[in-house]
């Protein structure tokens, strides 16, 4: 019975503290200057970078006085010129505010393959791990504007015989603007 009351009252404590969070959705938009970092070896290459778009929407759980967690969903095409590859990533980042309106942002992603160059997947792994590092400036009104590097961590090319030592990575930055409602 004891058992019972102890985990009904930490239990109705988690619901109080739950329903005094500050919980934000929003979405926003912005540009990716990424590249691709090719390995053949330990001789590693990058071609010419391109630039192009994400999308998507989060929520924000404020955490504690300083401190959010921001999980976004995003579509986002990335890559090299003449070698896009997109993803629907999933961002899970932390948010710490340094002054009001102001916060730094860093956490892991995993995106999901949907499309390649010229509809061209084959030789590309369906998954792709990165760490993301970033800041942004919020607006009283709700909009804001942010910036973040992304680096890529697992290497995105499949195994092919003959081919085990090459190594694909994604990398960029991204430059977005947005709205919490």
């Amino acid at each position: 019975m004891k058992k019972l009351l102890i985990f009904c009252l930490v239990l109705g404590a988690f619901q109080l503290q739950a329903q005094d969070r500050d919980i934000t959705f929003g979405v926003k938009a912005g540009a990716n200057f990424s590249n691709l970092k090719l390995d053949f070896d330990g001789d590693g290459i990058s071609p010419d970078g391109a630039t192009s778009i994400f999308v998507g929407g989060y929520v924000d759980i404020g955490i504690a006085e300083k401190l959010n967690f921001q999980p976004e969903l995003q579509y986002s095409i990335e890559g090299a010129k003449d070698a896009s590859v997109s993803f629907i990533n999933l961002p899970l980042m932390l948010k710490y505010y340094v002054v009001d309106g102001f916060n730094v942002q860093a956490g892991p992603q995993i995106g999901f393959l949907v499309d390649a160059e010229d509809g061209d997947t084959d030789g590309l792994k369906s998954t792709n791990f990165a760490l993301n590092f970033g800041a942004a400036y919020e607006l009283p009104a709700g909009f804001f504007v942010d910036a973040r590097y992304n680096l890529g961590l697992s290497n995105i090319a499949e195994e092919e015989p003959g081919f085990e030592d090459i190594s694909l990575k994604t990398k960029g930055f991204q430059l977005g603007v947005g709205y919490r409602f």
